[in-house]
């Protein structure tokens, strides 16, 4: 790959500091002018494209031919070269090749690592160098909240949101109807999934999958987030998190939820083995192409069941979002930076749901037309992608990777029966917030 030489080199400084203005970087590569829509480039731009997801993702194939067709549509004489995108490329080799000034242009990378990458100071503000062009700004604001505040750090737009995913119940037709019980409605609660479910607790039958790592969506449906805001607090040892975690034991005891084998984690994806033995799953969109594959039975999609009396609708969300590096060229910086726009709007969005069972982060692709049409003939899919509204999703913290195991190893006990429930959660709030402390020192 032909990288041009780093201008500047403080990819390992810690900091904030931004590159230069965002006028002058529009001026210097024919970017959005006083009308503020973006103008073609005075010269042709190519730009270089990595993924942390290979080709033979589904997910990675179809950014692939989202970035084809922007090449082929495309006015503003940019082309995206994606030779180097079509195999995995992990984080940690981007910190290398940003430290060593020799980053490609645009990089596609899990939502929650943006922040690492701005931090360091390897990457750019989205929003400074989209200044002034009119389309992103409403763009911009028909993005959900929870999307756009989980791509911040310290009020910089880190990355930009290309689609998200989210957690739902999957559950089985054919084995409620069997046992003559009606299928989940909008609104169902905890009290609800555990009657339904209990009708299931049999030798022959896997009443409910899930692993155990979904406490934080039901803590959403009690009103509670693990975080603070601002994201300076944690809030693991709650009232709500001692009543989810109750619960959780409740359908343990109950054998509704179960184990794995070496009782390290819930039960999980049991219908990869397609037996036709599981009633509720926990999952998310992801999951409908391995149903498919296997020829699993017929099932429908609704939202995780809410707290008896708070009944607040929750899916809590991941993603992926694409960062711009900061020592490239300045023409190849704004080029991303419009490579990454477009991909963001509601065609570009829509063309990854569909092709790859993926959740849209706007409004604007969630009603588009054709993903919409497309809604009609896939009703669980549907299930997944009305949810999108009620999203949540950490947020991008540099010690998100170590803030989430301090948490899950302190919960596990609790479900292994190893701690009590308020002794272990005072440690997972201890021990997370010790590892907070130091992404809020970074915070200015």
């Amino acid at each position: 790959m032909n990288r041009t030489p780093a201008l500047s080199r403080r990819c390992l400084v810690l900091g904030l500091t931004a590159g230069a203005p965002a006028a002058v970087l529009v001026t210097a590569c024919g970017g959005a002018g006083e009308t503020g829509a973006p103008k073609p480039a005075s010269a042709p731009v190519t730009i270089t494209y990595m993924s942390n997801l290979p080709e033979t993702h589904p997910e990675g194939d179809a950014r692939l031919k989202n970035l084809a067709e922007f090449n082929a549509t495309n006015t503003q004489k940019i082309t995206v070269n994606v030779e180097e995108g079509k195999a995995v490329s992990s984080e940690t080799k981007l910190k290398s090749l940003a430290a060593g000034g020799t980053p490609p242009d645009l990089f596609y990378t899990a939502y929650y690592f943006v922040a690492e990458f701005l931090a360091a100071g390897m990457t750019i503000d989205l929003d400074a160098e989209l200044k002034g062009d009119k389309e992103w700004g409403k763009q911009r604001a028909d993005i959900f909240p929870a999307m756009i505040e989980s791509s911040l750090w310290t009020g910089k737009l880190a990355g930009m949101p290309g689609y998200t995913n989210n957690q739902g119940v999957i559950y089985n037709t054919g084995l409620l109807q069997q046992a003559g019980v009606a299928p989940p409605k909008q609104g169902w609660t905890w009290n609800d999934f555990k009657q339904m479910a209990s009708r299931f607790v049999r030798p022959d039958v896997i009443s409910y999958s899930n692993a155990w790592s979904t406490y934080g969506h039901y803590l959403r449906t009690a009103g509670g987030l693990l975080i603070s805001k601002d994201a300076r607090k944690m809030q693991v040892d709650t009232p709500e998190m001692l009543e989810v975690m109750e619960h959780f034991l409740d359908l343990l005891n109950s054998r509704i939820m179960q184990p794995n084998a070496d009782g390290k984690a819930g039960l999980s994806e049991t219908y990869r083995s397609a037996k036709n033995d599981t009633v509720f799953e926990s999952q998310g969109p992801y999951r409908i192409p391995t149903l498919r594959q296997v020829n699993a039975p017929d099932f429908g999609v609704i939202h995780i069941p809410v707290h008896p009396q708070k009944k607040a609708i929750a899916a809590s969300n991941g993603g992926h979002s694409m960062i711009v590096f900061k020592d490239v060229p300045v023409e190849r910086r704004a080029a991303s930076a419009q490579v990454a726009k477009w991909m963001n709007a509601p065609h570009a969005q829509a063309q990854m749901c569909i092709k790859a069972t993926s959740i849209p982060v706007s409004k604007a692709a969630m009603e588009s037309k054709e993903l919409q049409e497309y809604l009609k003939t896939d009703l669980p899919f549907k299930g997944f992608v009305d949810l999108a509204p009620f999203g949540w999703r950490w947020p991008p913290l540099p010690s998100y990777g170590k803030i989430i195991p301090a948490i899950q190893t302190n919960l596990d006990a609790i479900m292994r029966k190893e701690q009590g429930i308020k002794a272990a959660l005072s440690n997972a709030q201890r021990e997370a917030q010790l590892i907070l402390d130091e992404d809020v020192k970074l915070m200015k």
